[in-house]
């Protein structure tokens, strides 16, 4: 940008800054309307798969039992992780291949969503919040810690989850490991 000594006055100022409010609101509107979608065609993924009877190569290679809330194809080849927000919606999902290859739903809604190890109601019951990275590090605090732990799934994922936590349990404190 090179400036070429143009000046606006307030009321043209006033103006473009109206229309640039105006143009996010869209687009925040329109990200809204895509992540609902997404949500409900997870939702409808999600009713053709199964919980997995033994665990996938990727549970069997991070040693990791099987868990409320994990789910597999009628195969028991892949490894599906629902991500929810606090107050239970999932709006999107972790896929994991055999290989270990994780991705995530196109265009899905991740930030300050996460799964817990157990389920809502055991975080609750839980004596802290103790958020991971990914799952296999959230399944292992589990076991050795004995209550549910949490997986926001990326180091950037870490602050939003835990604010989102920490709205939903004020009195609970918080552990990032």
């Amino acid at each position: 940008w090179k400036s070429k000594g143009y000046l606006l006055d307030p009321e043209q100022k006033a103006k473009l800054q109206a229309e640039a409010a105006v143009k996010l609101q869209a687009r925040a509107t329109e990200q809204e309307r895509l992540h609902e979608q997404i949500a409900q065609r997870i939702g409808r993924q999600m009713d053709g798969l199964v919980v997995p009877s033994t665990p996938t190569l990727y549970l069997e290679s991070k040693g990791m039992p099987i868990k409320p809330g994990v789910l597999t194809d009628a195969d028991g080849k892949k490894t599906y992780i629902p991500a929810q927000d606090v107050d239970g919606k999932v709006w999107t999902m972790q896929y994991i291949r055999e290989d270990g290859t994780k991705r995530f739903a196109k265009d899905s809604r991740k930030e300050g969503c996460f799964h817990a190890i157990g389920g809502m109601d055991e975080l609750a019951k839980a004596p802290a919040i103790v958020i991971a990275e990914g799952y296999a590090t959230a399944g292992s605090l589990s076991e050795a810690l004995g209550f549910s732990t949490v997986a926001a799934f990326d180091s950037g994922n870490l602050p939003p989850v835990a604010k989102a936590l920490r709205a939903k349990f004020p009195d609970k404190p918080i552990v990032i490991a």
